[in-house]
């Protein structure tokens, strides 16, 4: 979960919010806020008195608020620290300056604070779970079938051309669209994971039932 936090924060805002190692303090109270916010809300489907709750800001309403003042606030200080470099960044041709969504946002002229909180947080909360869950299934269903980690593995080598023994450094460097595109076989795999365990199982199942119900 915090390595797909990281790799979402990093494609969405460009910056590295180092929660593996958790020495980037605001980032830390930002996942744990998040986190416990996430679960709060979950809460509510079973909480038949959560309406009440908000009212009145008391109980596990009164702690979603707060957390989400947290959250909040990390993002929106994020958002502004982006538009103020964004502003200072006169060269279009400077590397760096669109390669995350925010930058791509912001070029078209939104500039509106609580739109790109929203932009951001949907983007996280598509993201991180979904990721992180069908990574987990991925590497357990790898584990118990080796064969298949094997095929991967040199399917892997074959299209990125590095050794066996080479550092993780020098295979991230050659992993892009041209080489992916050749792994097919890992694809499957992935498409596999997903058929056996849905990252979001509760909508799947909604939309056959739906779907029955047409016929």
């Amino acid at each position: 979960m915090k390595a797909t936090l990281d790799s979402v924060f990093k494609v969405i805002m460009g910056i590295d919010l180092d929660g593996l190692s958790g020495t980037y303090e605001e980032g830390a109270r930002f996942t744990a806020a998040f986190d416990t916010a996430n679960g709060l809300t979950s809460f509510r489907f079973v909480d038949f008195f959560w309406k009440i709750k908000r009212f009145l800001n008391i109980g596990s309403e009164a702690e979603l608020r707060k957390n989400i003042e947290v959250v909040d606030e990390f993002v929106y200080k994020l958002i502004k620290s982006k538009i103020e470099l964004l502003n200072n960044l006169h060269d279009d041709s400077q590397p760096g300056k669109k390669e995350d969504i925010l930058s791509r946002f912001l070029e078209l002229k939104e500039t509106d604070p609580k739109y790109l909180r929203d932009v951001v947080l949907n983007f996280v909360i598509a993201g991180k779970d979904t990721t992180a869950t069908t990574l987990s299934w991925f590497f357990y269903l790898l584990c118990k079938h080796p064969d298949i980690q094997e095929k991967i593995a040199k399917e892997i080598i074959q299209a990125t051309q590095v050794s066996s023994n080479s550092s993780f450094e020098e295979l991230a460097a050659k992993v892009n669209e041209e080489t992916l595109d050749k792994m097919h076989y890992l694809h499957a795999a992935l498409s596999e994971t997903l058929r056996l365990y849905p990252a979001v199982p509760v909508v799947r199942t909604c939309i056959e039932v739906e779907h029955e119900k047409c016929y």
